[in-house]
């Protein structure tokens, strides 16, 4: 019965490793070291996406302007 807890938990970080560089994560910290900010479920107006910090969180920057 412990084994199945073991298998379980490998499972999970395969699954997890592949989601994350199947999906582009990027995180947050470097989000932030982009000049982003994480934001869920989208980026507000007049912002672009340039990442992804999780499954429902964008990351976002405002554009420069000239």
């Amino acid at each position: 019965m412990k084994i199945l807890y073991l298998l379980f938990a490998v499972f999970f970080l395969v699954a997890q490793s592949t989601e994350v560089a199947d999906r582009g994560i990027i995180g947050t910290s470097v989000c932030v070291s982009q000049g982003g900010v994480c934001l869920p479920f989208g980026c507000p107006l007049y912002t672009m996406r340039i990442g992804r910090c999780g499954l429902f969180w964008h990351c976002c920057k405002c554009p420069k302007k000239v």
